[in-house]
């Protein structure tokens, strides 16, 4: 048995919640080891939605452009319940670069993942399986073994299981898998469906049982998902015959053979034990009706990677580790209990939970809800140790609460020319933004030595900008200061008071008080940022 040198993180699992993670610790320099134990990728996956809330992730780590190029644009879905279309919702509306949901298969994704990865000197070690592990207080002692059945120890300052539903990691250190199994069947295939009649840029979904959902693909065939009570021969005609309920003239061309699954509900009890920490399905399964489940995994990733290269820099684990289980647990639990709930109206057919569901997403309101819970634009963390606000007192409050992602504005100009808000916050560290309005360059200068005076630690700065409301002067504009010229930025984070407004490095608000506050700003960096004991 031979033993490996130590790693900051070891990650298991290289789906693409631990490629993303790989990805985030890749971009900050942070030394790590990705291992999976199939030898080779899957050449078929069965997820396929990228929701706006995730392409707006994947543009933070470089590779949205790259997604979207061997993607299927989904502008909406349409919703009915036998042969009557109820409703459904469209896009176009939403608060985000990305009005629409990316339909492309799972395997496509994690290959674009991948060349990303390796961009940043990274790398996936395939055929290496996790055995066992010994948790220690100050590291993790892990047994791996290779396709050949060499044994290797690899000792680890932090463990993340990405290994699945089945996580060897999370029975490892005994964390219960809360929920429940649904009792149907699922089972996808792709096909063509000539005469169908659909939209190639709109989702399809049927809700009176059985439920089969349609998703066009960029090559033209489409990807079907539907309930059964069994993996039966006959299936595929079951499932065209529903489809002729919709489309009276759709046939099914060169199908393939179905793949079946069982779908869960379920939660691990802790996202971590000790220095073992648990992401995607290895933490939560959910109702895979509404497809948040890859999304809510990149997402885990996104939100972890950032506090993991801090912790990995000597800060102290206590409220990072916390503040990861406190943030996504409660994302999970509000994703598994919708999912929950659509499951018991499909079970309770022509009741009156699900002829409620069907007027609501016949009205208006009722599609722009749709629409946000779909986009995922909405999912927020709740204040707690790493997301506080001090007293802010504008005249008008600003758009965005504390907690949420910060959506994109546009108008901005910095020393560089034109720049939205996304390409001022993109990169791996935070941004501090000290929104001044209308101001003299006393302001200006006053901000800035203020912000530079902010506690740092290693790579997190954070970068800082005076935001001043206004057109930029003809002169050149200094280094360190943005001009909102249509004042979208000031509404959204500060309304029409001057205002401090941390943008924690996964793009949500972290802090936000008064320019005369910087003081309680400093002092909560500092009880984030303190070396570990």
């Amino acid at each position: 048995m031979t033993r490996s040198p130590r790693e900051p993180v070891l990650i298991v699992g290289a789906g693409p919640t631990g490629l993303v993670l790989a990805i985030e610790l890749a971009r900050r320099g942070v030394p790590h080891r990705l291992v999976d134990r199939l030898p080779m990728r899957l050449g078929w996956e069965r997820a396929i939605f990228v929701k706006p809330r995730t392409l707006e992730v994947l543009r933070a780590i470089g590779v949205a452009d790259a997604l979207l190029a061997r993607s299927q644009i989904i502008d909406g879905v349409d919703v009915f319940y036998g042969p009557a279309k109820s409703g459904g919702c469209r896009f176009a509306g939403l608060d985000t670069p990305y009005p629409f949901i990316a339909s492309v298969p799972q395997d496509v994704t994690e290959g674009v993942l991948i060349q990303r990865l390796h961009e940043l000197g990274g790398a996936v070690e395939r055929d290496v399986e996790f055995v066992a592990l010994q948790n220690g207080e100050d590291g993790v002692r892990v047994q791996l073994r290779n396709g050949g059945g060499e044994e290797q120890w690899c000792d680890t300052s932090w463990l993340v299981g990405t290994d699945g539903l089945h996580s060897a990691v999370r029975h490892a250190i005994d964390i219960e898998f809360d929920g429940r199994d649904y009792a149907r069947l699922w089972g996808v295939f792709d096909s063509d469906i000539p005469s169908s009649g659909l939209s190639e840029s709109l989702a399809t979904v049927q809700l009176e049982p059985p439920v089969v959902l349609q998703f066009p693909l960029q090559d033209g065939r489409r990807r079907i998902y539907f309930q059964t009570e069994s993996a039966h021969p006959d299936t595929i005609s079951d499932v065209l015959h529903q489809i002729r309920v919709v489309s009276p003239e759709a046939r099914f061309r060169r199908p393939d053979q179905p793949h079946f699954f069982h779908a869960h509900s379920r939660i691990a009890r802790r996202f971590g034990r000790g220095r073992v920490l648990l992401a995607g399905d290895a933490a939560h399964v959910s109702n895979p009706i509404e497809g948040h489940g890859m999304n809510a995994g990149i997402q885990d990733a996104h939100n972890l990677g950032w506090k993991l290269a801090l912790i990995a820099g000597g800060a102290s684990p206590d409220l990072l580790v916390g503040s990861y289980d406190d943030e996504r647990r409660k994302i999970a639990r509000e994703l598994i209990e919708s999912g929950d709930a659509m499951e018991a109206r499909i079970d309770s057919a022509g009741s009156g939970a699900m002829a409620a569901l069907l007027a609501g997403i016949g009205t208006a309101e009722g599609q722009e809800v749709l629409a946000l819970a779909e986009s995922e634009l909405a999912l927020e963390y709740d204040p707690g140790p790493i997301v506080r606000e001090w007293e802010v007192s504008p005249r008008v409050p600003p758009s965005t609460r504390l907690g949420l992602r910060v959506a994109n504005c546009a108008g901005l100009v910095g020393v560089d020319g034109a720049v939205d808000l996304y390409d001022l916050i993109a990169g791996p560290d935070a941004t501090l933004l000290a929104l001044l309005g209308e101001t003299d360059p006393a302001a200006i200068d006053d901000a800035l030595r203020c912000s530079g005076e902010l506690p740092t630690w290693g790579w997190f700065g954070p970068r800082h900008f005076a935001v001043v409301r206004g057109s930029p002067p003809d002169v050149h504009v200094r280094a360190g200061v943005v001009y909102d010229r249509t004042g979208e930025t000031h509404a959204r984070l500060s309304g029409t008071g001057p205002t401090f407004c941390l943008v924690r490095p996964d793009g949500h608000i972290a802090f936000r008080c008064g320019i005369e506050s910087a003081g309680p700003l400093a002092g909560a960096l500092r009880a984030i940022l303190p070396p570990a004991a």
